[in-house]
């Protein structure tokens, strides 16, 4: 019979109280996800050079040596770029499981109490062979 009193209370909370708090751990689950990959901050640095890894010039004269600090510094960027890339299609892919997993728990939330009561008038049905 509590049952009965504490069902309406349960109700107001899971629509109410709850809802909220969920949205709030959800947004709070994709700002951290957007901050862990530094997503923002791998864009605005996509053409550095990897770890800030550059040749300076030695001499305005040598060819040779002109060449080579041009390949190092562009292999240096190329890295860069290759490993940002990876970075940022997996927080990009993070980001979006952990949306549609909110979006699916979100639905989840919505029916949960109709699933526990169908589910509860399915076992007593089974139970008493209705």
């Amino acid at each position: 019979m509590k049952l009965f009193v504490i069902f309406p209370h349960y109700l107001a909370w899971h629509y109410t109280i709850a809802l909220k708090d969920f949205f709030s751990i959800w947004g709070n689950i994709i700002w951290f996800l957007y901050n862990f990959f530094s997503i923002e901050v791998l864009f605005k640095t996509f053409f550095s050079p990897f770890k800030r890894l550059t040749e300076r010039k030695k001499d305005l004269l040598d060819i040779g040596g002109f060449f080579e600090t041009l390949l190092i510094n562009t292999l240096m960027r190329i890295i860069g770029m290759v490993l940002r890339t990876i970075i940022i299609i997996s927080g990009l892919v993070s980001l979006a499981v952990s949306f549609f997993i909110g979006l699916v728990s979100f639905f989840l939330w919505l029916a949960l109490p109709f699933i526990i009561i169908f589910m509860m008038i399915v076992s007593l049905m089974g139970l008493f062979k209705i």
